[in-house]
Formats: structure tokens, sequence, C-alpha cells
């Protein structure tokens, strides 16, 4: 911070300051500053003896919650109006009362979305009524606003920011409403990628930590070595991201630090055959976690009962037929080419497995290979090994990690945006690397001062 050590304690200013020069991306490499002094603490607590032979490394996650306010459809739909009526009366250097005037929304200049509309919220017939009103409102807004920012009377400093709320509540239309009876406009009952839950902190997302907890922000995702404390990796992403999505990214990052870094443990979220196969044919690393479970419908012969020779393209159904009939089709799911074994029909037909086997389809048996087979099934047949089960136990030990992080304020974003959360989490996890330094060294120091003494 430019600061002098023992000095006075600095201002809010020079925080923010700071704070906004470590966002920046560092002129030569590219990289946020924040990230390159994280790595830098990471390299001296290495070289410091922190991690010792003895480590255990483990990857996890843990939610984050946001800081901006999270709406349902019509507050949302209410409250943007509200918030763009205000910004549009900055940007044009007017009052808000105005504003309200222009664009005929008298509910612009109440406290509250739903107490400026005197109907009984749990009359579908009425909710249906003010939530088409205030779609129509949204779609009237915003084309009045887009055709008036070439007036030279709007802050040309601000129609960035006029533009990205505008965007923001056509989403939040396009993605929570839908046509319902007499042409009203009611709020959809399903599920939307991506969806926008707050219109303060609009890269926030609906997340799942398991079947029965939910929550609303971000998700931490971090490895570090359980036993030493030491975080190697961190990173922040909306909250309804799988927890495996950036695993290779983390491993990379950790690997580019600790060279000797050859096997992570990590739980079921993590088990997927194509990470396991990008960190361990890109990065050498062996990621040790349950595989996913073979899900067999009853009465019914899986995919686990056939015998799959992927090297010589070859395949066996239960009943001793084979077929080296394969080929490749573009599978959606893991958005890449997966084999595809065929058994002729006459064959299927005189097999007495078939009513189990084939169902009620007619033609010949169809079987959908993983892309990553192999690396499924010998992750499979590994995870059956006592000895690796009982080291698998040591993944246990990183909720240690987790709540080193949340004690120091990772549960809660300080900011709003991702990458406030970024900084935010990457400074957390120096602030536990630099304590576990000081350590290291105050414990190389000890004998000398003993021997002093």
């Amino acid at each position: 911070m430019g600061l002098e050590l023992g000095g006075k304690t600095p201002s809010e200013r020079t925080v923010r300051d700071f704070e906004k020069f470590l966002r920046q991306r560092h002129a030569d490499t590219q990289v946020p500053r924040y990230l390159l002094l994280h790595e830098h603490i990471v390299r001296v607590c290495l070289d410091a003896g922190v991690a010792k032979d003895r480590s255990s490394w483990v990857m996890d996650s843990t939610p984050m919650w946001c800081l901006g306010a999270v709406r349902d459809t019509v507050r949302l739909l209410g409250d943007g109006l509200r918030s763009l009526a205000t910004f549009w009366a900055r940007a044009t250097r007017t009052r808000l009362e105005k504003v309200a005037s222009d664009w005929r929304l008298p509910f612009l200049l109440g406290k509250s979305t739903k107490g400026a509309f005197p109907i009984e919220w749990h009359d579908a017939d009425a909710k249906a009524t003010v939530t088409t009103q205030l779609a129509e409102s949204v779609v009237k807004v915003v084309d009045l606003i887009r055709r008036g920012l070439g007036s030279e009377s709007v802050r040309r400093s601000l129609r960035k920011g006029l533009l990205r709320r505008c965007r923001h509540l056509l989403r939040v239309v396009e993605q929570d409403l839908e046509s319902g009876e007499g042409g009203r406009l009611v709020i959809a009952q399903r599920v939307a990628a991506e969806r926008v839950i707050s219109l303060t902190d609009p890269q926030a997302r609906h997340g799942r930590k398991s079947k029965s907890q939910t929550f609303d922000g971000f998700k931490v995702h971090l490895l570090g070595d359980a036993i030493s404390g030491l975080i190697l990796s961190i990173a922040v992403t909306s909250g309804n991201v799988h927890d495996g999505q950036p695993a290779h990214r983390l491993v990379g990052r950790a690997k580019a630090l600790h060279a000797e870094l050859d096997r992570v443990l990590a739980d079921t979220a993590y088990g997927g055959a194509r990470l396991r196969h990008v960190v361990q044919r890109h990065l050498n690393v062996t990621l040790l976690s349950p595989p996913p479970p073979v899900e067999e419908k009853e009465g019914k012969l899986g995919k686990a009962k056939f015998a799959i020779d992927l090297e010589n393209a070859r395949a066996t159904c239960p009943n001793g037929i084979t077929s080296d009939d394969m080929t490749h089709f573009w599978s959606s799911e893991h958005s890449m080419h997966a084999p595809l074994f065929a058994w002729p029909k006459p064959a299927c037909d005189e097999c007495p497995l078939s009513p189990a086997c084939r169902g009620k389809v007619t033609r010949g048996r169809r079987l959908v290979v993983h892309p990553y087979e192999r690396e499924l099934r010998l992750a499979r047949k590994v995870w059956d090994d006592p000895k690796v089960r009982n080291a698998y136990r040591e993944r246990s030990q990183g909720e240690r990690l987790i709540n080193e992080v949340v004690r120091r304020g990772a549960r809660q974003a300080r900011a709003f945006g991702l990458q406030a959360a970024q900084l935010q989490a990457h400074a957390i996890a120096t602030a536990c690397n630099l304590r576990l330094l000081a350590r290291a060294l105050a414990a190389r120091e000890a004998p000398h001062r003993q021997a002093a003494a």
C-alpha cells in the first residue's frame, strides 16, 4: 500500500485504492495482481517448509452468499424499473418525479412494488394482471431509453450502465414469464438456465449444496493441504456452477506452484471420468474420488452387464453375442462424440434375454458407451481396493480448509460482483497462508533464540 510498518492505520480510501490496484492485470503477464500475490505467498510458504513431505492434498467447495438483494419475479421487475428510473434521472439530470410522470408509471415513486398495487397477491388472476402490466412497462421503458440514448442530455459516462440494466430487466421477462390464459403473462413454473436472481448482483445464481440445502450467490472452490492447511489454489464461480467444472484449472494452477503434487482427494462431485482423464493425462495428477454409481433399473440389463473391448472395437452382450458394429455419434450430454454398439435385430429376436435387454423396442439392441469408458471402469476397479478406500478417509480432514476460509469471512461476499468475490477469496487465502508462514519462520528461529539466551 505504500505505507510504513508501524505507521498510521490506512484510511478507507487507501484500502479501496489498493483493492482497485489488486484487481488490475499485471502489464507483463496479464494476470490479476491478487492472483500473483497469492501465488507469490504460496511459493514463499513452500520454500519455508510449510507443506512438508507428509501432505494430503484435498479439493472441495463451499457456498458464498451474495451481497445483492435476492428478489422474486414481481419485485425483480418492479424494483428493477424503479432502479432504472433513478439511474435515468441521474443520467439526464432530472428529478425522479418527472421521469415517473413522463413514463406514466406512478408506482415508481413508492417504496414497495407490491405495496403500490392494491390487490390480493394470493389471487392468481390479479397477480397475472399486475405481472403483465410490469412486463409491458419494462418493454416500453427499455424502448424509450434506447431511443433516447443518442440525445446530448444523457451523460456519456452512464450510457453503458443504462444499457446493462435494460438487458438484465429484459432477461428477467424472458426467463421468468410465459403466456397464460387470456394472453396474460404468468410466472413460468420451470427452471431457467443462468436465471437472474438479483438486479444489484446480476452474476449471483441459485446454488445447491445438497438435495435439501440451497443458497443464493457464489461458490468458493479451493485446493490445499489438509495437514498443514496451506491453500495452493482458490477460485470463485457463480453458485450454479458444478464443482467439477473449474477443478482442472485449480489442479493446473496448484501443479504449477508445487510440482510434487501427484494426488488429490475429492468427493463424488469430482468423480467424473472426463475430469479424471484431463488431470491424469495433461497434469499427471491422480484424482482419488468415488466414481459415479452404476445406475441400473430393476429387471433391466444395463451397460455394466456388457463386456466392452474398446481396443478391438468389440462388445459382448450377457447372452454371449458379440458385436463389432461400432459407430460414433455426437453426444450433447458430454459435448463430444461417443461410441455406439449395435446388435442385429434377428439375433435379438431369438435371444431369451430380449425382454430385459430391449424392453419394448423392436429393433436390435443399441449400447451407448461413455466417451471415457476406460477411465470410468478403471476408477471403479481402483475404488474396490480396500487400501484406496482407507487412504481416501483423509479427505474428511479437508474440512479444516473450508473452516479456515469461512472463519475469515468467505461465507458472505462483502461487495457486488464476481470479480470482487474473487479478490475477497484470494485475500482470505493469502491471510491464511501468511499465518502458516509466520509460524514456520518462528519455529525456525526458536532454536537460535534459545541458544543466544
